[in-house]
């Protein structure tokens, strides 16, 4: 499970570098203000909530993107990410602060009452055994609350996908992957956040020696570097705890194939249950337009593939496959689908 996760985050991150290095250039340029302003120039204390606020804001809607860029395709992302604050956004704050508040009342629940014990400890027991009671008493508060916070942030790759889990479907969802979720979601991203950061924490330090210190800016590449790899190890831990949930079968009635017939295009909306395949399709609509000189395959995907005609590069053949659907599209073709659907 865990060489798997890693593996695929790896695979999705190197798949999606360029997407992702487009999405994430206006944070960085965001974040790299931010950063030259905080050290460079002498600023009042309100300038400086107002850059922590608007720096947190960006890496909100910066997790969200990097959370649709892995999970979903890419015709469903916007080129440049998506920079507006919406719903899905708020929702993303909220949970995230009613995370924290949660978190923080366990801590100190936990800790008061751990704090009560201590003191019966150390008055019948002596200070040596109260010693070693309360490193247990951290090592268990820490991996109780990191156990708790791992489940429970697989709430926030959900609201990014416009899919949103509470609470209770989180820790429902990841009951038989505790200890996965804790080191695929905590553990393991710290650990790797904590040898990159020292590493090329030192070359940033060497660099902005050698040569200027406005190279400081390296800190915000830094940052979202780590940033999109922790991300990337939730988003992909989210993904593999749902594809291991049972298919629950339901009795729901198909719904009939829309057609949508304008001056020039047309699209066939059909869900996916009926008796047809991503790939039957494809080779549908070579069979047919391949001798209608489209014969140029511009995009072969997972879940998008797209035929050309060389002559005429205004006219296109698109069959995708997202949110439960297929959908048949042709631009400025004259001859409309015909498909093996039954």
């Amino acid at each position: 499970m865990y060489k798997e996760i890693i593996k695929r985050t790896l695979d999705l991150l190197f798949e999606k570098k360029y997407i992702l290095m487009r999405a994430l250039f206006i944070p960085f340029l965001i974040l790299s203000i931010i950063e030259y302003y905080s050290t460079h120039i002498m600023i009042s204390k309100s300038t400086f909530y107002i850059l922590t606020a608007l720096s947190f804001l960006v890496t909100i809607v910066m997790s969200i993107n990097v959370h649709r860029i892995l999970l979903l395709s890419e015709e469903e992302t916007p080129k440049w990410g998506v920079y507006k604050f919406g719903q899905r956004e708020i929702s993303f704050i909220l949970k995230g602060i009613g995370l924290g508040l949660l978190m923080a009342l366990v801590f100190f629940l936990v800790y008061f009452i751990s704090l009560f014990i201590g003191k019966f400890i150390q008055g019948f027991f002596g200070s040596n055994v109260a010693y070693f009671y309360n490193i247990l008493v951290v090592v268990v508060l820490v991996g109780f609350i990191g156990m708790i916070t791992s489940r429970i942030s697989l709430i926030f790759p959900s609201i990014a996908i416009d899919k949103p889990l509470d609470f209770g479907d989180a820790l429902a969802l990841s009951k038989n992957y505790k200890l996965l979720v804790f080191m695929m979601v905590i553990i393991f991203p710290i650990l790797f956040a904590t040898v990159v950061s020292f590493v090329y924490g030192l070359v940033i330090k060497f660099l902005m020696a050698l040569i200027s210190s406005d190279l400081s800016i390296l800190y915000s590449l830094l940052n979202i570097f780590v940033t999109v790899f922790t991300i990337g190890f939730l988003s992909v831990t989210y993904e593999y705890i749902i594809s291991k949930q049972p298919i629950i079968e339901t009795q729901e009635k198909l719904n009939e194939i829309e057609f949508i017939d304008n001056e020039n295009s047309f699209k066939m909306i059909i869900d996916d249950r009926y008796e047809t395949t991503y790939e039957q399709l494809k080779e549908d609509l070579i069979k047919q337009y391949k001798p209608l000189g489209f014969d140029e395959i511009v995009v072969d995907k997972d879940t998008s593939f797209m035929l050309k005609n060389k002559d005429n590069q205004e006219s296109y053949i698109l069959v995708t496959h997202m949110n439960n659907e297929f959908i048949v599209e042709t631009f400025n073709v004259k001859d409309k689908p015909i498909l093996s659907i039954d």
